[in-house]
C-alpha cells in the first residue's frame, strides 16, 4: 500500500524489554511517499496491555500510524460526460429562476392586477395571466445560449 507522511516522523525500534517502541534519531520528512502496510502489534504501555497501530515500510522502518495518510487512487475524467470532445451542457433547470424572469413575472402580475382592479374585473385571474405573459416574454427575448464545456488542450 502506498502512503504519505502528513508530518515529520521518527523511525521506531522495538523495545523487547518493556514491550513497546523507542524513537530513534532517524526522521522521515513530511510529504515523503512510502510503501508498506499497517499492522496492529500487542505490547505494554505504562504497565497495561496496549495495541500499537504502526506502519511498517517495505524497508522495515516502523512509524506510528498517526503520522501516515493512506493514498487513495483518483479517477480523472476529461470532460463533463467523460469524453474528450466538447460537451453541450443544458443549464435550463438552473436558470429557471433568473432575476430578470422573476422581475418580469412580478411586474406582469402587478400590472395586470392593477389594470383589472381599475376596470372592475376579476383581479386575481388577470394577475395570474399577467404573470405568465411577463415570464414568457422574458423567455422569448432572452438571448443567453446553452453552455458548452470544452476540454483544454
Amino acid at each position: 500500500m502506498e502512503a504519505t507522511l502528513i508530518k515529520e516522523a521518527k523511525v521506531l525500534v522495538p523495545n523487547k524489554e518493556h514491550k513497546n517502541f523507542t524513537e530513534t534519531n532517524e526522521t522521515i520528512p513530511e510529504g515523503t511517499v512510502i510503501n508498506g502496510e499497517f499492522k496492529s502489534i500487542k505490547g505494554m504501555r505504562r504497565g497495561e496491555p496496549f495495541s500499537y497501530r504502526v506502519f511498517i515500510s517495505e524497508d522495515g522502518q516502523i512509524i506510528y500510524s498517526k503520522n501516515i495518510k493512506e493514498m487513495k487512487p483518483t479517477e480523472v475524467i476529461l470532460g463533463a460526460d467523460g469524453n474528450v470532445t466538447p460537451t453541450t451542457v443544458d443549464f435550463l433547470p438552473a436558470e429557471a429562476y433568473k432575476k430578470e424572469r422573476m422581475i418580469a413575472t412580478i411586474a406582469g402580475a402587478a400590472g395586470a392586477y392593477f389594470y383589472a382592479k381599475k376596470k372592475g374585473k376579476n383581479a386575481m385571474k388577470w394577475a395570474a395571466i399577467g404573470g405568465v405573459i411577463g415570464y414568457v416574454a422574458v423567455m422569448v427575448l432572452d438571448k443567453s445560449k446553452d453552455g458548452v464545456v470544452t476540454p483544454s488542450k
